[in-house]
């Protein structure tokens, strides 16, 4: 296996030392985004580009929206180079943390999984996806799902997780988009990573059964645990009721689709109270009878038992998987979209939600990890193993036991300039109450803003349309777009950039101060230590025509990473623009922190602090390359460029001024008009979206456009708290499904037809009269059915 040259560093570092340690790659690692210049590079860019419209499916399929669109599709957290990953995690789907930093396994998730890749001797090997690229509303299936099994004449209530015929078709079903595109990303991980991949691990059910649909759609069987009770079970119409937080509750309808529960108690059910749960689920025990006169049946599907496939109750069973006619744990064998087969054993192991886990003890939550991961060592009998990353030991091959916990996750699966309160392992962040296109994140705590700046930056519009054959939620897609990214600063700018900040001198507390007790009045800077540092650059390293040295303005590059992307950098790109400069040029933070409202004494404390930083990046910069000229944008920057370039540059300085963002710009662009090149050059005044040559791979389209997209939280929150605000023209733009997939819908719509189920929006009392069903259940009419079947 070729061994990258990031990994070489650390090898080169420890055999110096002589010690073994966490394996951490260098501060400096980012993600650079696909490579462009190869075919697995291009082959994962058109993939990504080619995401299905989750929420415009969920509402064709299923006439309601299973999915969150504000945040777009965050589809993968994993190094990209060939042979780099050698486990593949498989989680539900993003959360709130994770919607705000681009990537999904961040939080909780992230922390446990990162952690249990440490058990097999894996750090930056890992890889993360979700069974669902856009993030959902409740979960996936509803637990306490009742259904009816009778046996021997005898009825009785049983109650199990339940994915409903609509919700199974959307994620499971193999000729679903979503299904479609889920597998043809895990098909590019194996393909790219033929000779390191070793192990997939799922975490609930959702994970497990994508899984094994995965397993499916190559020829391979998955067995499931209710299979052999089809016969046996009838399954009743069921509505999903809200529950509290991100919880859904099923409860049986009656003829006129209401709540069975409450018809049948005589009064309103609050199911956020688990023990108004627990008293249906026990009077639907005590009268059991009752409650199935009143139950309607669709008694559809292949079995008559109003399922389309077994593994609808309960999932499928990982341990039952069969390929090539042998059960196993490993997809070798298995053939994949490019015709080659998986030669090497790459196994997969099923673990349990993480909220189940979450909510059991260290030592409880250690065993149900460890008892699952048993079943992998009759392999690691016969020679299978995970070649540690370095630094790293595979203690599950050593034989030692499992200790649940949490593990940080490094900078290299991040882009450049990614603040620290987006990479992290534990869950910060919310959705605002009443606002599902507003992320708070750098705390769960409520945070006050001001709100009526939220509804201006939600009603705010870009400076430049978009072609509608855009996704505005997602990252471009259109063959003009798609290509075109920042790959970050290089190797040798990142080490320049993070190795010359010290970052524990700069976050001290002033005197007889604290972040806990003043806020962010007790720093220097104005963004606290879990931030640190974030957007130092933004456009070229190579021959910019300009160089622009910016004090801070703004928020967004907390989530942009790149200097300068809210209101005041699309101010500044028009005017570069006005010029003819176009993206060829590049800006620079005097300071890589928010400074807002910073005081000339403050501002004179970072600006010493971070004087070897600027004069190390600038010094490279002007070696590297011959702008024709320098402009300073803010007071301090203005003062700062005198330290760091020769007298006879040419320097052009912007003022600023809060009741203007184009303030100086027409005195600049005068001055600028009597350059060589810049003959008659005006300026306009336009603001303009930021170019996606300065953004990186994973930014969404409405980034760096409409404005300010990030606001500062208020009091002891500033700082720390921070609200990122999606533009309704993005996530609620009009779009049309491609013809190839409103087909598939239309085949998926068919199998409910065919099944003798209700449709999408259909009203239970119309369905009832459309098939011409009676409530209850009638077992004599059920053996009727099975043998007009059989006939």
């Amino acid at each position: 296996m070729k061994t990258s040259p990031i990994a070489k560093v650390i090898i080169f570092i420890f055999s110096i030392l002589g010690v073994t340690v966490q394996a951490d790659l260098p501060k400096w690692s980012y993600d650079a985004g696909p490579s462009t210049e190869t075919e697995m590079g291009r082959e994962l860019i058109d993939l990504t580009a080619d995401i299905p419209n989750m929420p415009e499916i969920s509402y064709k399929l299923t006439k309601s929206q299973k999915f969150r669109p504000a945040f777009g599709p965050i589809p993968w957290r994993m190094r990209l180079e060939p042979n780099s990953v050698k486990m593949l995690f498989i989680g539900q789907d993003g959360t709130h943390i994770a919607e705000a930093a681009g990537r999904p396994a961040t939080a909780g998730f992230g922390g446990r999984a990162q952690d249990l890749a440490k058990y097999f001797g894996v750090n930056e090997s890992a890889a993360f996806i979700n069974t669902y690229a856009f993030t959902i509303k409740g979960q996936y299936g509803s637990y306490q799902t009742p259904y009816i099994y009778e046996k021997n004449g005898e009825r009785s209530v049983r109650f199990s997780n339940l994915v409903d015929n609509q919700l199974w078709l959307m994620t499971q079903d193999n000729g679903s988009p979503i299904a479609k595109w889920r597998n043809n990303l895990i098909d590019w991980i194996v393909k790219n990573n033929r000779d390191s991949m070793r192990l997939i691990v799922t975490f609930g059910g959702a994970a497990r059964d994508a899984v094994a649909s995965y397993i499916e759609s190559k020829g391979g069987k998955v067995g499931s645990r209710s299979e052999n009770s089809m016969e046996n079970i009838q399954v009743p119409e069921i509505k999903l009721q809200y529950a509290g937080g991100n919880n859904q509750f099923p409860t049986p309808i009656n003829e006129k689709g209401y709540d069975l529960y409450s018809d049948m108690l005589g009064r309103k059910v609050d199911y956020k109270d688990v023990s108004e749960q627990s008293a249906v689920v026990e009077d639907l025990q005590a009268n059991l009878e009752a409650y199935i006169e009143k139950m309607v049946f669709s008694k559809g599907g292949p079995y008559n038992n109003g399922l389309l496939h077994p593994a609808q109750l309960g999932g499928y069973d990982l341990a039952r998987a069969v390929i090539k006619g042998t059960r196993t744990r490993s997809l070798k064998g298995l053939k994949l979209n490019d015709g080659t087969v998986i030669e090497n054993d790459i196994l997969f192991v099923e673990l349990p939600h993480p909220s189940f886990l979450s909510r059991l003890s260290k030592t409880e939550a250690s065993e149900a990890v460890g008892s699952k991961v048993e079943d992998l060592k009759k392999y690691v009998a016969e020679g299978w193993t995970i070649e540690a990353d370095p630094g790293q030991e595979n203690q599950f091959v050593a034989g030692k036991p499992y200790k649940y916990s949490r593990a940080d996750i490094g900078p290299e699966f991040y882009d450049f300039g990614t603040p620290g309160s987006r990479m992290v392992s534990v869950s910060t962040a919310s959705r605002m109450s009443g606002k599902a296109h507003v992320i708070v994140f750098g705390t769960r705590d409520r945070v006050k803003f001001n709100m009526s700046k939220i509804d201006e930056m939600t009603d705010a519009l870009p400076g430049d349309e978009f072609s509608e054959e855009e996704l505005f939620i997602a990252r471009p897609r259109s063959f003009d777009l798609r290509y075109v990214f920042d790959a970050g600063p290089g190797e040798k700018y990142a080490k320049i950039m993070k190795e010359n900040l010290n970052l524990k001198e700069i976050f001290k507390s002033k005197p007889g101060m604290s972040f806990r007790n003043d806020g962010i009045a007790a720093l220097n800077v104005k963004n606290n230590d879990e931030v640190a540092d974030f957007g130092h650059y933004r456009g070229t390293f190579v021959n910019p025509k300009v160089v622009v040295l910016a004090d801070p303005h703004g928020w967004d590059d907390l989530i942009t990473s790149r200097a300068l992307t809210g209101t005041r950098g699309q101010y500044l790109h028009g005017l570069m623009r006005d010029l003819g400069v176009e993206d060829q040029y590049l800006v620079i933070k005097t300071v890589p922190f928010g400074m807002e409202g910073a005081t000339d004494e403050e501002w004179s404390v970072v600006l010493e602090q971070t004087a070897q930083y600027r004069q190390k990046l600038f010094a490279q910069i002007m070696k590297d390359s011959k702008p024709d000229f320098i402009i300073t944008d803010g007071d301090y920057a203005k003062e700062e460029i005198k330290n760091l370039v020769a007298s006879g540059v040419k320097v052009i300085n912007l003022s600023r001024r809060d009741s203007s963002m184009t303030y100086g710009f027409e005195a600049a662009a005068k001055k600028i008009s009597k350059f060589i090149g810049y003959k008659g050059v005006e300026a306009s005044g336009q603001m303009a979206n930021i170019p996606r040559s300065h953004l990186s791979f994973y930014a969404r389209t409405w980034e760096g456009t409409s404005g300010d997209r990030v606001i500062n939280g208020q009091g002891k929150h500033a700082g720390m708290a921070f609200a990122e605000v999606a533009p309704a023209w993005a996530f609620e733009q009009k779009t049309e499904i491609k013809d190839e997939t409103e087909m598939e819908i239309d085949l998926l719509i068919n199998k409910l037809i065919e099944g003798g189920f209700p449709l999408p929006g259909e009203k239970i009392q119309n369905f009832i009269e459309r098939r011409e069903i009676q409530p209850g259940l009638s077992f004599i009419e059920k053996f009727v059915a099975e043998l007009v079947r059989v006939a």
